[in-house]
């Protein structure tokens, strides 16, 4: 697939005309990029189900086609310098015909007593005008503003004007009275965004009329501008009032890059609790970083990156700590092997008194140990378990006479778990977490099962209180990408830019939690032993969290995408 793409890239690039192919091979590339990711998570998968060494580290394969593909992308990004170069070169040269243009308009009407000159000379530089291509845009407004003024005088001041045929005064006059009901309907459209959108639009056409009968030439015109002029006043001030915003918002990021400081300069208790609570107070420094507003295109970025140099800086320390954890396990290894033997010995005894104690005993100590390197832990683990199984269903083999009792709990979860599968979310979510708890404490409560019904009873009642968690899950899911959709359409309402920024500022984060989630599977097995159970909760728990974070953004990014499309869709020729 991806030599396919890479092949159509480089077809594209044989192509001259750049102009023609810059959309096509830009989408390409995207579509090639993101083959290349989904390779790089294949090969990290296949990496992480493989035999390998413990100190291994997930090194990722190219292919030649990304070589050629990143030489198309270098060759491509120089064509597209050059030719915006030479795009900016030929508006240049355009203005440069134009003002010539303007001055020759200017000195005729002024000079040229000759109708027929003066006519011949108008036609020239209109054809002319027509026939020149674009100028800088900053001089666009400028430029065609004096040159549709000259061309209305030229026909007032000329005395061929007298002899143009009546009918086209009034069939302007008629499209500009159409245009000042236009124009007096803006002020029922909704959005400032789209409200200028259409004041523009409106403004070109009355532009592009021609002149109509004197009379009321002036007073159509006043009266139009009088409409027009205040829409983009309105605009200008609405934009005003955002970038006064940006200095607030500066401020605030400001505060929050001082508390980061303070709080990475502070000494943090060398324990996995101490780093757990320093943790958290980074996280809620990060949170309210994102609750923060824009601060401006010069300002944001410069702030973000002394933000995000901070925690990094914290986050290092961290692992550092982490790392020291390593040499400990070491010796943690050699006494959980000698916890083992004494499992092993205790568990060929059949002097239940004596050994269930002294096997309860080794579980407490297991327990009390630290963890193990991570190559390890589960093997040393597992073993350490089978032996207690064995040991346990030996003993329990001996006291058959509970098989009553438990055929009486077994029917007791059996209510219960009808009771859960009939259970429907209310809707209010403390109300549902809180009936869920209540099922899991009294299903608790219960006492053992037979063990033949032991694996079917707890998988449904696992998928029970699963699916029943999955659908508060989904809610707010559901209630987040509502709530989006409204930022959504104020950002497409404020400006292309403003969407492109969110857009940005949303892969990047994707990319930051990719990275994130990719680090903590690789290194998950390293929390084992003592509290291993706590820390490797905790990771996975961020970890899912971060995957439906991720998935959250996917689909803010389609939202984005589709109200960007929406909105650049074409109304009409473009101008010269």
């Amino acid at each position: 697939m991806r030599s396919e793409i890479l092949t159509r890239i480089q077809a594209l690039l044989q192509q001259d005309d750049l102009e023609a192919i810059r959309q096509d091979v830009r989408s390409a590339m995207d579509e090639f990029r993101a083959l290349t990711n989904d390779e790089v998570r294949k090969q990290r998968e296949t990496w992480a189900a493989s035999e390998k060494e413990p100190d291994a580290i997930f090194e990722y394969q190219g292919s030649a086609e990304e070589l050629a593909f990143e030489e198309a992308i270098t060759t491509f990004k120089e064509r597209e310098k050059v030719w915006r170069k030479q795009v900016a070169e030929t508006q240049k040269a355009n203005l440069e015909k134009k003002l010539a243009m303007l001055e020759r308009l200017r000195q005729t009407i002024q000079e040229e007593e000759n109708i027929s000159a003066a006519f011949s000379v108008f036609n020239e530089v209109r054809e002319q005008w027509d026939a020149a291509g674009d100028v800088p845009g900053d001089q666009f407004k400028v430029v065609h503003d004096q040159y549709y003024r000259l061309r209305d005088e030229f026909f007032y001041n000329i005395n061929i004007y007298k002899e143009l045929k009546d009918h086209d005064l009034k069939v302007n006059l008629k499209k500009k009275e159409a245009l000042l009901l236009a124009a007096q309907a803006l002020a029922s459209v909704e959005g400032i965004r789209e409200r200028e959108k259409q004041a523009r639009a409106i403004q070109k056409q009355w532009l592009d009329i021609g002149p109509s009968p004197r009379e009321n030439y002036q007073e159509l015109s006043t009266q139009f501008f009088g409409i027009i002029r205040p829409i983009f006043d309105e605009v200008k001030a609405h934009f005003d009032e955002i970038r006064a915003s940006f200095t607030v918002h500066a401020a605030e990021k400001e505060s929050l890059i001082e508390q980061l400081r303070e709080a990475v300069a502070e000494e943090v208790e060398a324990s996995h609790s101490g780093w757990q609570a320093a943790t958290a107070k980074i996280i809620a420094l990060q949170n309210a970083w994102k609750a923060t507003g824009f601060a401006g295109k010069d300002q944001n970025e410069v702030l973000w990156g002394k933000f995000r140099e901070l925690a990094d800086v914290f986050f290092q320390k961290k692992q550092l700590f982490y790392d020291a954890q390593k040499s400990v396990g070491k010796q943690n290894k050699l006494e959980k092997v000698s916890l083992l033997e004494q499992a092993e010995a205790t568990a060929a005894s059949t002097d239940w008194k004596t050994a269930v104690p002294k096997m309860m005993a080794l579980q407490k100590a297991w327990k009390e140990v630290g963890p193990c390197p991570p190559s390890e832990e589960q093997r040393l683990f597992r073993r350490f378990r089978k032996v207690q199984d064995q040991f346990f269903t030996a003993r329990k083999a001996e006291f058959a006479g509970r098989d009553a009792e438990e055929k009486k709990n077994l029917e007791a979860k059996e209510i219960l778990l009808k009771e859960i599968e009939a259970f429907s979310l209310s809707g209010e979510r403390k109300a549902d977490l809180d009936a869920l708890k209540e099922f899991s404490s009294r299903w608790n409560n219960v006492g053992f099962v037979p063990r033949k019904s032991m694996d079917g009873i707890m998988n449904r009642y696992r998928a029970a209180v699963d699916a029943l968690y999955d659908s508060l899950s989904a809610q707010r899911s559901e209630r987040a990408v509502e709530t989006y959709k409204q930022r959504v359409d104020h950002l497409v309402s404020s400006s292309p830019q403003q969407v492109r920024r969110e857009q940005s500022i949303l892969r990047e984060k994707m990319d930051r939690l990719k990275s994130r989630v990719t680090k903590t599977e690789e290194n998950l097995e390293r929390f084992t032993g003592k509290g291993a159970e706590a820390i490797r909760d905790q990771y996975e728990k961020s970890m899912e969290a971060d995957k439906r974070e991720m998935e959250d953004i996917k689909t803010k990014l389609t939202l984005l995408r589709q109200a960007s499309q929406q909105e650049s869709k074409p109304e009409g020729p473009a101008e010269s």
